[in-house]
C-alpha cells in the first residue's frame, strides 16, 4: 500500500481559502483528502496548462478544485479553488 501524497496550495488557492468562512475552509481542506490519497484518479475533467502539465479539475458543488500531481515530490499542487 502506497502512502498518501501531501498537498501544496498556490498563491491563488490560498487567497480564495482566506476569503472563505471557517466552515468553507474546513470543507475545502477536507476535500483535499481524495486527491492526496488517490493522486492519479481522474477528476471531473482535465486540461493541459500553458506549461504542458495535465491539470485535473474536481467539481465540489460550490467550488471547483484545480490541481496537478508532482510525482517526484509526492505532492498534489493545488492551483485554484474557484
Amino acid at each position: 500500500m502506497s502512502r498518501s501524497y501531501d498537498y501544496s496550495l498556490d498563491r491563488e488557492a490560498v487567497a480564495v481559502l482566506m476569503r472563505c468562512s471557517s466552515r468553507e475552509q474546513r470543507f475545502l481542506t477536507d476535500a483535499l483528502s481524495t486527491p492526496t490519497r488517490y493522486p492519479h484518479a481522474g477528476g471531473d475533467y482535465s486540461f493541459r496548462g500553458h506549461d504542458g502539465r495535465e491539470n485535473r479539475v474536481i467539481d465540489l458543488g460550490g467550488f471547483v478544485l484545480t490541481f496537478w500531481t508532482d510525482d517526484a515530490a509526492r505532492i498534489v499542487r493545488v492551483s485554484d479553488f474557484s
